[in-house]
């Protein structure tokens, strides 16, 4: 399986996770209200679930669905910039995020990993594994950094760095 196919098959993989999630959440949040008050018997655990749930829900989402051009960007100076200056700011951009991401991973996952100690107050389930999403998300925006690198400096980078042009609704692209 080459890299661009497990991509696209961890991506649809945790689309169909993080849609499955949110229905999740939506149902456990109905049956809690209900519970509470139609029955007056309120499910305690039931809001915990859904932070956990919303939690693994947000960071996996973003470390494997959102693409990058869906990304909230501050592009003034992309747009007035040529292919080459394109190129730099990508490059550039790219190679920072990498950097600080690697540099603070072993912070984050000694954090982590400290957090065993400590359990949730529902349903006492360890803090280390509810929070090891964040350290996936960690790894995941260091491996996209990386390939988006590889992609601008590499041989077809022309392919990556478009040209800004309106889309049907007249939003520029880039």
């Amino acid at each position: 399986m080459t890299a661009a196919r497990l991509g696209r098959f961890l991506a649809r993989a945790a689309e169909a996770a993080s849609t499955v999630a949110f229905a999740a959440m939506f149902v456990l949040f109905v049956l809690g209200v209900f519970m509470r008050y139609a029955l007056s018997m309120p499910l305690i655990w039931a809001e915990e679930l859904i932070m956990v749930i919303f939690l693994w829900f947000v960071f996996l989402t973003e470390a494997f669905v959102i693409e990058e051009r869906e990304q909230i960007a501050f592009d003034a100076l992309y747009d007035i910039a040529g292919p080459r200056g394109r190129q730099a700011i990508r490059a550039a951009a790219a190679l920072l995020i990498a950097l600080v991401f690697l540099v603070s991973l072993p912070l984050v996952f000694d954090y982590v990993a400290f957090l065993w100690r400590e359990r949730t107050a529902v349903l006492r389930w360890r803090l280390d594994l509810v929070y090891s999403c964040f350290v996936v998300y960690w790894l995941a925006v260091i491996v996209r950094a990386v390939a988006q690198l590889a992609r601008v400096v590499g041989p077809h980078w022309r392919d990556h760095v478009a040209t800004v042009a309106p889309d049907e609704r007249g939003n520029l692209l880039g």
